[in-house]
């Protein structure tokens, strides 16, 4: 499954809360992260009173086994050349001892078992792609995703600034959110609330049909 740490931050309104921090994704386990990488939030954290947000720059690793996808991110995509080298060395040796563990611990069971040749059931490691920029590593991701597996995005919206009907649609987006698996996102302005639902398009799809059969 996926990892993360969580962290305390202190918002510029005074508030302090706790947010978690991922450094791996793993999407065939929590396949929500997927479309929050899409989105851009993931390590992006929001304050629960003043709505800002504070980004961590902090590179992790993006695993989706489904579509052979296995990639070490730096969010940033301006890092020095220099650095650039130094990492891919690094990721190199640390990729090539852990494909040789795999390997020779994949040797030593079918040695066990009397087998003379490696399971090919046994799932392999891909190949590690070095991703610099989230931008880049949203095109990646498309390029593997077809049509209906792509982010789609849903805007629900209010001009009131009555709290107790910017709460019911928030309410409404959540339940709905929960039943399609899907994400929500507030942009609270003073005279606009917009409540985001963003997920797989077939599951937006699926949302704007519902909400088209209670009109």
């Amino acid at each position: 499954m996926s990892r993360s740490t969580n962290y305390k931050f202190t918002s510029p309104c005074g508030e302090t809360f706790i947010s978690p921090i991922y450094e791996y994704v793993n999407v065939a386990k929590d396949p929500q992260l997927q479309y929050t990488v899409l989105a851009g939030l993931l390590n992006v954290s929001t304050c629960p009173s003043c709505g800002r947000r504070v980004a961590q720059s902090r590179p992790f690793i993006y695993s989706d086994p489904a579509h052979n996808l296995l990639a070490y991110v730096h969010p940033r995509n301006d890092v020095p050349e220099e650095a650039r080298m130094l990492i891919l060395e690094k990721l190199r040796t640390v990729y090539v001892n852990i494909v040789g563990e795999n390997e020779y611990a994949e040797d030593e069971e079918n040695e066990a078992n009397g087998n003379g040749h490696v399971d090919q059931s046994s799932p392999e490691t891909p190949p590690l792609q070095v991703i610099f920029g989230l931008d880049q590593l949203n095109e990646v991701i498309n390029a593997v995703l077809n049509q209906d597996e792509r982010m789609g995005r849903l805007a629900l919206s209010t001009h009131s600034r009555d709290e107790a009907e910017r709460g019911q649609l928030l309410h409404i987006a959540r339940k709905l959110a929960s039943e399609m698996q899907c994400q929500v996102e507030v942009e609270d302005m003073p005279d606009e609330y917009t409540v985001w639902l963003f997920g797989a398009r077939r599951q937006i799809g699926a949302i704007m049909r519902e909400l088209a059969t209670r009109e």
